[in-house]
């Protein structure tokens, strides 16, 4: 003998939701979305400056590692007023400046440097390394390191919130992100 399921389980298989239920669901994602986008935008803007700060590092590896592999010195420009920086190779090596970089910083993000007393100057002191007045560098050398009057800090800012700091690495031998905490 076999026994038959019952009618009333087989039809509450089939059966969907209701328009109700599907009502209260949207009503409940909408308060939910309510208190996480303000969350979110923070974030995105958290990341325009990460991803800033990341880029301006990268360049300072491929400008240290190109000043190794082409045995000449390269130098990586600051200009706060622009909020730009890039990379300029040096020596009588460098074929034109087909090689040279150039990028603006995205996102509201603006590059701010200490007071800079010392600007780079050429080993023969009679020039300023081809930097226009006001732009500050970084000056790797052939064998890897950065001459001593190079920038020592690069700020890095989006609006009011918190900021990234790109400086030397204790044993200076490169340059890391740290986050920036002002000193009143």
């Amino acid at each position: 003998m076999r026994a038959s399921p019952p009618a009333d389980r087989t039809r509450r298989a089939r059966r969907g939701f209701t328009l109700v239920e599907l009502i209260l669901v949207m009503v409940l994602l909408t308060i939910v979305a309510s208190f996480v986008a303000p969350r979110m935008s923070s974030f995105f803007r958290g990341r325009a400056l990460s991803a800033e700060a990341q880029r301006l590092l990268s360049l300072t590896h491929y400008a240290q590692g190109r000043a190794v592999a082409e045995g000449v010195p390269v130098l990586l420009w600051i200009d706060p007023k622009r909020s730009a920086y890039g990379i300029e190779v040096q020596g009588v090596h460098a074929t034109g400046r087909d090689h040279d970089v150039t990028y603006e910083a995205d996102g509201g993000v603006t590059l701010q440097l200490p007071a800079v007393t010392d600007a780079p100057v050429s080993e023969d002191d009679d020039e300023r390394l081809g930097l226009p007045e006001n732009v500050a560098a970084i000056r790797f050398t052939p064998d890897g390191f950065f001459d001593e009057v190079s920038v020592r800090q690069i700020i890095l800012r989006q609006g009011e919130g918190a900021a990234l700091e790109i400086a030397p690495k204790a044993n200076r031998l490169g340059y890391e992100i740290r986050p920036y905490h002002e000193t009143r």
